[in-house]
């Protein structure tokens, strides 16, 4: 029995900001965003749109009145919480209609969430206890206000909605094949819902330790004497930038391959990793959804990717927990990675200004905590008539009590 993604969708949001005015508006270095960090623009939300609108965005779309019927697993990965008591997961069963019948939770272990959720999903579904039922898993998270802060260009919203189940069209999940590593550091923390604590070099260390340590543990469950570059078709990497991933693979090849070129390592890094950050350099780092837009974006960029190529994947999130595993591609999933129309998507966002980028994430932090409040309808100026009126999106109205209310657009 084959367990893996039968159906994937991202949804990036609205709206979206130029890294070269970002970098320009704080005086900072236009080529070291673009060239060194890999980024190219960041996703950001209107006022009426959060975690929950995202998460149900994007997985309205790929979700028929079949799957209604085979899921009974729904877990919402997320360090973007609601409430210290009530899961997101719920929202998320209510408004794409799923049934009474479904097991449902929150999961918070930041960027590493999602990775977690699909390995829980695995193995309920290799169990065998709910013979055909299918698992959906939600990845939505939203960034801070971050004006002026160093790392700002990095942290953007988004969301990755996965149907895991025993009839892949994506990928097909080598079950035993997983490498882990952890360790506690505080490299990054959301201490409240209008903070966030960034230790950049702890960080950056945490995250390269992790790559080398699951890396390790992989080839001490397959086989140590495994060959890096035979073995893995392609490579995909949790995407905070695209610089700190050159310097996890570096690391690997050098590892695997004493003595190697830069030049080699350049030439490798270009073909088995580059081609997966089309959507992570377009949107940002959405946290654990990041890998799996990676995982996307290769699936859409790279024709060198056929059906049965393996590969590897790495996640990590801060705090710190990581994994190492593998999948194979399937033969649908290059089609069926097409017909979402992704690029579509990425660009009907429209362009903001730097003032009105932070305008936004200002708002965000005004009511967050607040009991009552009603999100802004009318900013920007016209997109809500021009992208969401009549489309059938969920959005976000506000608050009476705490309690979020919501409607389809």
């Amino acid at each position: 029995m084959g367990i893996g993604i039968e159906k994937i969708n991202v949804y990036a949001g609205s709206l979206v900001l130029d890294i070269e005015k970002l970098a320009v508006a704080r005086g900072r270095d236009v080529k070291f965003f673009k060239e060194e960090l890999l980024l190219d623009s960041k996703s950001q939300n209107v006022d009426y749109e959060d975690v929950i609108t995202m998460a149900v965005n994007a997985a309205k779309p790929i979700i028929s009145e079949q799957d209604k019927e085979d899921i009974e697993l729904c877990i919402f990965a997320t360090e973007s919480g609601l409430d210290y008591c009530k899961t997101n997961s719920t929202y998320v069963c209510r408004y794409l209609g799923l049934k009474p019948q479904v097991r449902n939770f929150e999961i918070k272990n930041a960027c590493y969430a999602a990775t977690c959720a699909v390995q829980m999903a695995i193995g309920w579904i290799a169990s065998g206890v709910a013979p055909g039922k299918k698992a959906l898993i939600v990845s939505s998270d939203i960034n801070y206000d971050h004006e002026g802060r160093v790392g700002e260009e990095v942290p953007a919203i988004g969301a990755v909605a996965m149907l895991i189940s025993d009839q892949p069209k994506v990928v097909e999940y080598e079950l035993g094949k997983n490498g882990y590593y952890t360790f506690e550091c505080t490299d990054y923390a959301r201490p409240t819902s209008t903070w966030d604590i960034i230790n950049g070099q702890e960080s950056l260390f945490a995250y390269l330790e992790c790559a080398d340590g699951a890396w390790e543990h992989y080839k001490k469950v397959v086989g140590s004497d495994l060959d890096f570059n035979t073995y893995f078709k392609r490579v995909v990497y949790h995407t905070p930038f695209g610089g700190l991933v050159k310097m996890a693979h570096g690391n690997i090849l050098k590892e695997n391959y004493p003595g190697i070129k830069k030049k080699e390592i350049r030439e490798n890094f270009a073909e088995k990793v580059e081609k997966s950050f089309k959507i992570a350099r377009s949107v940002g780092n959405t946290y654990s959804s990041t890998v799996y837009t990676c995982l996307v974006s290769l699936l859409m960029e790279d024709d060198g990717v056929q059906a049965g190529d393996r590969i590897g994947i790495f996640s990590y999130g801060s705090g710190s927990c990581a994994e190492f595993y593998s999948a194979k591609v399937l033969p649908e999933a290059r089609e069926y990675i097409s017909s979402l129309k992704i690029d579509d998507h990425l660009d009907a966002r429209r362009q903001l200004s730097v003032e009105e980028f932070d305008n936004l994430a200002r708002k965000r932090s005004s009511h967050a905590d607040k009991p009552d409040f009603e999100t802004d309808m009318k900013y920007p100026q016209g997109w809500y008539d021009e992208y969401y009126k009549g489309k059938g999106l969920l959005i976000l109205r506000g608050a009476e009590g705490f309690i979020r209310k919501y409607e389809w657009s």
